[in-house]
């Protein structure tokens, strides 16, 4: 328990981790005796903690834990101010010319993929064109939107420039 503590950080997430590892161990050692199954445990631990970390599980914690704590100031819409309204306002502006500006292809996948939900595979099939191509035209097209909005806020805050 102590070792998955240490390395998850959460009590509980650390007690599921030792209960699972017993269980796999269990499963499929049933004919071991107790000391052979120590280090079976151990290692078992470890390697459950370590996918435990891979996995993502402790930063959507973290951030579900840090959207908590200001939960009432994103849940209230009073909270956007005029100023913040019209940089978004400017910003999706920006945005949409930025889409209209590419070529028809790369607009067209990134609607089907962002707006619409499709799978690259989906989109490969409607569109008659690969899925890896579907996946490079969709981050070609959110790289520049990324940069052309980064060249605009740079521009404001360095307007010498």
């Amino acid at each position: 328990m102590r070792l998955a503590l240490l390395r998850v950080g959460n009590r509980a997430d650390a007690e599921d981790l030792v209960q699972d590892a017993f269980v796999a161990v269990g499963r499929a050692y049933p004919d071991r005796a107790g000391e052979e199954l120590r280090k079976l445990l151990f290692t078992t631990l470890r390697n459950l903690t370590v996918n435990h970390l891979k996995s993502g599980h402790r930063r959507q914690q973290q951030a579900s834990v840090e959207v908590g704590s200001v939960g009432e100031a994103l849940a209230c819409a009073r909270t956007v101010t005029p100023e913040k309204q019209l940089m978004n306002a400017q910003l999706l502006a920006i945005a949409e010319q930025t889409i209209a500006a590419m070529p028809w292809r790369r607009r067209e996948v990134l609607r089907l993929h962002r707006y619409d939900g499709l799978t690259y595979d989906e989109i490969a099939r409607r569109l008659s064109v690969s899925p890896r191509t579907a996946k490079s035209e969709v981050a070609t097209a959110l790289a520049e939107i990324a940069e052309r909005l980064a060249r605009l806020e740079g521009r404001e805050a360095n307007p010498a420039g």
